[in-house]
């Protein structure tokens, strides 16, 4: 939290300065505190007295995205692989970093992604605890996560239409909590099929199985 108190001829001009001086442009991101109203002279002239404020700005929020970059970009180096950031954007709960690389693109994401979760798992424990916040940080490099998202998907109605053909269950492969989330949420409005999510640990198994009434 930085605290600043600052002068002008009147208390909108005294915020005006305290934002150049801070370096921002939003007046939402800080709050500003009013000491003394000032005074003009009589009708412009005569002695005057500025008018003197107190800004209060929370720059923790805009660490959060500058210190997961610094954190990632640290961890890729120490595990030899080569890449970089190509976007940031950072939301009020969230943080999302998409990675480039000619040559590691394979390895950060790891087979069906493992490696690119445990990634971001690492960013976030540590930024958290750096920073004191809890806001969620998702990596990316190209386009992996979308196109997983198309992937599953696709794979659960295919399953599903198995499911219902044979009458029989089917156990899925073990997934994050993210992508088994996503497996509910693409069949709840399938009534022929109900989805479980069974087993111990982050990475736990769906389950889909023909509902009773199919």
């Amino acid at each position: 939290m930085k605290v600043i108190e600052i002068e002008g001829k009147t208390p909108d001009e005294a915020t005006k300065k305290g934002m150049a001086e801070l370096g921002i442009d939003d007046p939402e991101k800080i709050n500003v505190e009013i000491i003394d109203q000032g005074k003009s002279g009589i009708f412009g002239f005569g002695v005057s007295k500025p008018a003197k404020i107190r800004i209060y700005y929370n720059d923790q929020v805009e660490d959060v995205g500058n210190k997961a970059k610094e954190v990632l970009l640290a961890i890729l180096e120490r595990m030899n692989l080569e890449g970089g950031v190509k976007d940031l954007k950072e939301g009020e709960n969230k943080v999302y970093i998409e990675l480039e690389s000619e040559k590691s693109s394979g390895l950060i994401i790891g087979r069906k992604g493992k490696t690119l979760e445990s990634l971001q798992f690492i960013v976030n424990l540590i930024v958290n605890h750096a920073t004191g916040t809890e806001k969620k940080i998702i990596l990316d490099i190209e386009s992996y996560r979308a196109n997983r998202e198309k992937a599953l998907r696709k794979m659960s109605r295919e399953i599903a239409h198995k499911v219902i053909k044979s009458g029989r269950p089917w156990t899925l492969e073990p997934m994050n909590p993210f992508e088994r989330r996503l497996i509910h949420m693409s069949l709840q409005n399938d009534k022929r099929v109900t989805t479980k999510s069974e087993g111990q640990g982050i990475y736990r198994k769906v389950t889909i199985s023909p509902s009773s009434g199919s």
